[in-house]
């Protein structure tokens, strides 16, 4: 299964069209190293995935009707996750 992922990844029509990677850039490639259990890859390619990952968790819970998860939660882990998306971005594009 990991390897038809790996061969199956979708390339990114920004990045195709202004040879400049997007904040999205690396998330399918952090996504297949954290199921192959390489945790410290997958944060180094896109440190955004895990928390990304709680925020939509989250957000799912709240939909489904659980009572103890606050929008206050949702909105803290959303903002958590804006900011370090663009934090590595903009490291990305200034280190890179």
């Amino acid at each position: 299964m990991l390897e038809w992922l790996e061969a199956h990844q979708l390339s990114c029509w920004i990045k195709s069209l202004t040879g400049i990677e997007c904040p999205g850039c690396g998330m399918q490639r952090a996504l297949i190293l954290l199921l192959k259990g390489e945790l410290w890859a997958s944060i180094t390619t896109y440190p955004a995935l895990l928390p990304l990952m709680l925020f939509l968790i989250l957000a799912l819970l709240k939909v489904t009707g659980v009572k103890k998860i606050t929008s206050g939660w949702i909105k803290t882990s959303g903002f958590v996750c804006l900011g370090i998306i663009l934090i590595s971005y903009l490291l990305k594009l200034t280190i890179t």
